[in-house]
């Protein structure tokens, strides 16, 4: 059978498109469920950053890219000078307290883009900021 050029083209257009689609469509569905807090789970700052008022008082764990302070959340450091971020590819959320696995890393950006896990208390300031506080 013999496709033409223009055809083929057509065809692979639609098909991108159609997967396009697709493939928005599932990640908006998996950013719209609701997230389970369930102990020792880590759930991706992405899909977590929207949940957060629901998880204020919490232990929670959660996922990411540790940064200093050029990370994507707004502001300063909320609780101390020392405070950094966990960041996905669309949310950031501020973590207070080391872990022995972040305190070994250089967070600076482009240096280590290795995601760790951090477990804390949930809080939330006067400001209305989140943040992640690690308990010893």
């Amino acid at each position: 059978m013999f496709i033409s050029r223009q055809s083929f083209s057509w065809r692979a257009l639609n098909f991108a498109i159609a997967l396009a689609a697709l493939t928005g469509c599932a990640n908006e569905h998996v950013l719209d469920q609701p997230v389970e807090w369930r102990s020792g789970a880590a759930v991706p700052v992405d899909l977590a950053v929207p949940h957060l008022a629901g998880a204020v008082g919490e232990r929670i764990t959660v996922i990411g890219v540790p940064r200093q302070r050029e990370g994507r959340c707004s502001g300063v450091q909320p609780l101390t000078p020392q405070d950094w971020m966990l960041t996905g590819e669309r949310h950031c959320l501020w973590v207070s307290g080391l872990t022995d696995q972040v305190r070994l890393l250089d967070l600076r950006p482009g240096l280590s883009d290795d995601p760790v896990t951090v477990t804390g208390r949930l809080l939330r300031t006067e400001q209305g900021v989140y943040v992640l506080r690690i308990e010893r």
